[in-house]
């Protein structure tokens, strides 16, 4: 059926299919993981041509942890960018506000690792 415009009419659906329906789109999971990669590609970038970093040491840390699951704290400092003594003000912060926590390596009780506690709420579809 076609409209005063010269274009289809649509049924009560809001689709043209005929009424068949057809099931939502769902999200790409790599297309956040692919925004999260973007972000971070851009903090080093611009820190690389302008000295100047746009996330946060906390920020790095917590987008790392999203993207590969856990990180030792030696990995964690490198990335966070940060020294010694700053990143462990870092980890502290990140620990008081409940977003990671810290365990013993099962292989070797010497390295400790972060993981992001799953209530945390960076989901791959928020970018």
């Amino acid at each position: 059926m076609t409209n005063s415009r010269g274009g289809r009419d649509r049924d009560n659906t809001g689709s043209n299919d005929g009424g068949k329906s057809q099931e939502p789109a769902r999200p790409d999971p790599r297309r956040g993981e692919r925004s999260w990669r973007n972000l971070l590609e851009l903090d080093a970038q611009i820190f690389e041509k302008n000295g100047i970093r746009i996330l946060t040491p906390e920020a790095r840390v917590l987008i790392h942890l999203k993207l590969q699951g856990t990180l030792s704290v030696t990995t964690a400092m490198q990335l966070a960018g940060v020294s010694y003594r700053g990143f462990y003000a870092v980890l502290e912060r990140l620990k008081q506000a409940g977003l990671v926590s810290q365990a013993k390596d099962e292989g070797d009780q010497r390295v400790r690792n972060l993981s992001l506690d799953p209530s945390v709420p960076l989901s791959s579809d928020q970018l």
